[in-house]
């Protein structure tokens, strides 16, 4: 209840379970996005048994109480650099010269016929993780083989690769980098790391970039100095190969933390850097003893490989092959112009169009495009021309507003875009995601998009894509002053740009104050994401930027909204997502052009005054999932302030909502107002329910067709949850939509139960389960054959014994097929995850903590090939049983211990 004791405990949960959930948020690979992007467990050990802070149990359980000495959110709070230490640990690769892993080093003993069979079958992984490589290789494997070469000559420890923008240096390194994948790798370095370093480089970023793929643990409250600290402890006695993607200036490798690469046979070592870069002076201040330098493709090549993206059948009719050969000239041998230039030609079937696109490269202003440095630039520009309208152009444009080498989800560029009036006209809120989705996909069609390689739901571009969006942004060059993302040259924000601009995007850029005012008549978007020290807005900076349209304060620091918010009256787009606003002013029903309003794990906020919501009649989007607001009236009572459900009815254009209840009967009152459809949404503090069914009459209906995140937490007596019913209908019900699945804060949690729909089917597209402080629940079976399942956390569920029991149903194909992540921690009586070994075709990384009683893991010969990374207690590693010797030597590389005191948390596994 508000206004007692127990309320500050239940906020404390609430704070930390919004930071799970924005794991779907786009995976930046920045410091500060990173933070929130993934949330950390502070969970006590097993012997610490303290009340939980939401007073849902009285068991030992993951939330710590005030006294402790790290809080449960302590990643969102700011921390002198001198309160922290370096974490350092010990070698653990069975390569390195000066390794304390006994186990690790041994070479199997093979005693049986069996055992030999084993260790032919599978040998330990390679040193990297294998990567996509965007662009062929094809016509350039003599730079492959000449870089190889370089890594076995003891007098070559720094290589650089030079090349124009698009010509294959990250398609080199990363061929470079698949060389050591694999149980036929070569082996002569212990790690090999790739990073991207870009324009602006970020030197955090860049050491929790290199520590991710090295499996090395790093606070993300120590300074950069504590951190360069306990990676160069870590390499500096290891062989190692270190590829540097995109540089743009010289890099201080003490900085960074990398030791000043030198090899030498005679003392077994080998440590070697190659960096990539556009310019050729950069190369030599890095002290390269060799520089590769790449050229173009000929023509043979050249054109194979731009057929492969046209396809043969159109390149075939003599009306087009004229044309495609003119086209394919015009790329000059450069792989990214190939690649893009024939994705985009694809569906082009007359001659008339090639002809065109040809006419077009001769109008093309290539003086406005780039200064000679990147010819793929000028390419690139025809290639969008074919995009077939200007709103995928526009939605093309948009994806520079991201910073260099993030990761952006799905779900963050549709909204964007949604926000941006790129696809804000629909009266279906599927509508607008489908046809979001539809744009995404002809981009990646057209090679201007690509997936990312590191987690499913995100996506990137090329930076020379990018730079090419940003040029079509600023209209072709015409308007440079229009469009600012990022800061100047020399690493400033200068304020007084901000006159002259259109659309400014300062995302993650460690922005502590904004300008008391600043005259931006023109303004129209505003995007400080990510600036998690900006705690305020001065009171007069609002009106200073009256035709602004698109605000996003995400993630930032912000406690509350000024007062002259009311006065951005053409205001279309609001995102206060993940910030601590407590309060939303009275102020916001001047707001009557606002579409979309993002209040996404708010959990301070507890008041939305009567009125407001119900004054925004153009509102279609409104997201309170995760938020701490969740006490919606009945009808309205005389006196009573709190937002009511006839507001929400009230709203013509309502379309999708993300919600948070307390209660079955809200649950049913959100589901009955028409045409508005459910994308997230919580149940919490579910007073004396023991059961909770989710039935199809209560979640179908289009009601939930386009639900992708659902948590329950914090209900004190819940017993089961109960998914479908057995009826005639029962079989064609399912949350095919359904991405996101968390049960918090459950302590009776005995069961869950499917009745009438196998849970493979129910959830077809489910990829992230977690479940934390459910300490009644045994096992969690029905995962088995989750399809698309990638990422598995299970936390103080203390009755757990094992994850999986052994099936009792017919089989239905490998289990957990795409499973890539599994985090166990502070799971007491913890016995086997499974009791026999599970291929795990996708799995990459495991983390167990205060598991003492798992004494197995279920990998045998031919599991998880993809295995890199197992974290663990050294003590508890050691006393793991394996079923022979071998297969413990095969996994023996892949151990990381994580050292005492150190608080492990997701983002160890998806480095995010």
């Amino acid at each position: 209840m508000r206004g007692t004791k127990a309320e500050p405990r239940k906020r404390a949960v609430k704070k930390w379970f919004s930071k799970v959930v924005p794991a779907m948020e786009g995976c930046a690979r920045t410091s500060d996005s990173s933070k929130t992007a993934a949330g950390v467990f502070e969970g006590q050990s097993s012997k610490q048994k303290k009340k939980c802070l939401a007073g849902c149990c009285s068991k030992s359980c993951w939330c710590s109480c005030k006294s402790s000495k790290r809080s449960t959110y302590k990643h969102h709070q700011s921390r002198k650099d001198d309160d922290v230490v370096a974490v350092r640990l010990p070698p653990v690769s069975p390569r390195s010269r000066a390794t304390n892993n006994v186990d690790a080093a041994v070479t199997p003993t093979i005693s049986t016929a069996r055992d030999a069979a084993v260790v032919v079958e599978r040998l330990p992984p390679g040193p990297a993780r294998e990567l996509p490589v965007p662009n062929p290789i094809v016509g350039q494997e003599v730079f492959l083989k000449t870089a190889l070469g370089y890594l076995v000559d003891d007098a070559v420890d720094v290589v650089g690769i030079y090349g124009t923008g698009g010509i294959g240096k990250t398609s080199l390194l990363r061929s470079i980098n698949n060389q050591f994948c694999g149980s036929a790798a070569r082996t002569e370095f212990d790690h090999v790391m790739l990073a991207v370093v870009g324009k602006d480089a970020d030197i955090k970023k860049l050491q929790g970039a290199i520590a991710y793929e090295a499996g090395l643990l790093l606070n993300d409250d120590d300074s950069e100095v504590a951190r360069a600290a306990t990676i160069f402890d870590f390499l500096k006695a290891r062989n190692f190969l270190l590829l540097l993607d995109d540089l743009w200036a010289p890099l201080e490798l003490a900085k960074v933390g990398i030791p000043q690469p030198s090899s030498d046979s005679a003392v077994g070592r080998k440590q070697k850097l190659m960096i990539s870069t556009r310019l050729l002076d950069i190369a030599g201040r890095m002290q390269a003893h060799k520089i590769l330098i790449l050229e173009s493709l000929k023509w043979e090549e050249a054109w194979n490989l731009f057929k492969s993206k046209v396809g043969e059948d159109t390149v075939g009719d003599q009306r087009i092959r004229s044309f495609a050969v003119t086209l394919a000239k015009e790329c000059r041998g450069l792989p990214l112009a190939l690649v893009t230039m024939g994705s985009a030609m694809a569906g082009n079937k007359t001659a008339e169009e090639w002809e065109s696109v040809i006419s077009s490269i001769k109008t093309s202003p290539l003086h406005e495009i780039s200064s000679a440095e990147d010819e793929s630039l000028a390419l690139l520009h025809v290639s969008c021309g074919s995009l077939r309208d200007h709103r995928m152009r526009q939605c093309f444009s948009s994806c520079s507003l991201w910073p260099e080498g993030y990761h952006v989800s799905k779900e963050n560029l549709i909204r964007s875009w949604m926000g941006l009036g790129s696809t804000h006209h629909f009266d279906d809120i599927n509508e607008a995601y489908n046809i979001g989705n539809a744009m995404i996909e002809a981009l990646k069609a057209s090679s201007l998009l690509k997936n990312s390689e590191r987690s499913y739901g995100r996506l990137e571009l090329h930076d020379v894509v990018r730079e090419m969006a940003s040029w079509i942004a600023s209209e072709e060059g015409s308007s440079k002053n229009k469009w600012s993302v990022g800061a100047n040259s020399s690493g400033r924000t200068r304020w007084d740009e901000w006159s002259r601009a259109e659309t400014i995007s300062l995302m993650f850029k460690d922005i502590a104050a904004l300008p008391d005012s600043c005259c931006c008549p023109d303004l129209q978007s505003l995007i400080l994401r990510g600036n998690k020290r900006l705690c305020k807005i001065p009171n007069g900076l609002f009106p200073c930027m009256i035709a602004l349209r698109y605000l996003d304060l995400s993630h930032t620091g912000i406690l509350r909204l000024p007062a002259e918010v009311g006065e951005l009256v053409n205001l279309q787009f609001l995102d206060l997502s993940y910030t601590k606003v407590a309060c939303l002013p009275e102020e916001m029903r001047e707001l009557t052009s606002l579409r979309h309003l993002e209040l996404e794990g708010t959990t301070e906020l507890r008041t939305i005054p009567r009125g407001v919501i119900s004054s925004l009649g153009m509102l279609q989007v409104l997201n309170l999932y995760m938020s701490g607001f969740a006490n919606w009236n009945w009808l309205s009572v005389r006196g009573h302030r709190g937002i009511t459900f006839e507001e929400l009815v009230s709203l013509p254009k309502l379309r999708s909502v993300g919600f948070t209840v307390r209660n079955i009967p809200s649950l049913l009152r959100l589901f009955s107002i028409r045409h508005v459809s459910t994308h997230s949404l919580t149940i919490r503090e579910l007073r004396g329910l023991i059961s909770l069914h989710l039935l199809p009459a209560l979640l179908s209906r289009n009601k939930m067709g386009r639900l992708r995140n659902l948590t329950v937490e914090s209900s004190r007596c819940l017993k089961e949850l109960v998914m479908g019913e057995e009826a005639d209908d029962a079989p064609n019900w399912r949350l095919h939509q359904l991405e996101v699945l968390n049960l918090v804060c459950l302590p009776e949690l005995e069961r869950v139960i499917w009745r009438g729909v196998p849970p493979h089917a129910c959830l077809p597209n489910l990829r992230f389960l977690s479940l934390l402080c459910c300490n009644s629940l045994k096992n969690i079976t029905w995962i088995l054959h989750l399809p698309l399942l990638q990422e598995l956390y299970l936390q103080n569920c203390d009755e757990m014994e094992r994850v999986m029991e052994e099936e009792t149903a017919e089989k239905i194909g490998t289990p957990l097929p795409n499973l890539r992540y599994i985090y166990l921690r502070d799971l007491k009586k913890l016995a086997s995850i499974k009791d026999h070994a599970l291929p795990f075709p996708g799995l990459e990384r495991i983390l167990v903590y205060n598991c003492w009683e798992l004494k197995q893991l279920p990998l045998g010969a031919k599991s998880a090939e993809k295995l890199r990374m197992i974290f663990g207690e050294k003590g508890w590693w050691e006393r793991l049983e394996w079923g022979n010797q071998s297969i413990k030597s095969v996994f023996a590389s892949c151990f990381r211990e994580i050292p005492a005191g150190y608080e492990p948390s997701m983002k160890i596994l998806d480095g995010l």
